[in-house]
């Protein structure tokens, strides 16, 4: 079976670091967004597992496409199986 935990880990942080490029607190897109703060924190934290709704939700108030939410936490998903292979 498949360990969605390192990807989640991953979705976070792109969650994260698009919030932070559009200089957004947790607090401020859960208030655009609806989500709440605390869902917010735990998806950023890589501990939740967010519903279809809520990603959908999240990348509207993050102004970009759930695919570009995505392709970002595949690259960050990737990059310690990226520097290993440099590293051969």
């Amino acid at each position: 079976m498949l360990d969605a935990a390192p990807f989640l880990r991953a979705l976070g942080r792109a969650l994260r670091d698009r919030r932070e490029e559009l200089t957004l607190t947790q607090e401020s897109l859960s208030l655009r967004t609806g989500v709440p703060q605390r869902r917010i924190w735990e998806l950023e934290a890589g501990i939740g597992n967010p519903t279809a709704r809520t990603l959908l939700r999240l990348v509207s108030g993050l102004d970009m496409p759930c695919s570009a939410l995505f392709a970002r936490a595949e690259q960050i998903a990737d990059l310690p199986e990226a520097a290993a292979r440099a590293e051969d």
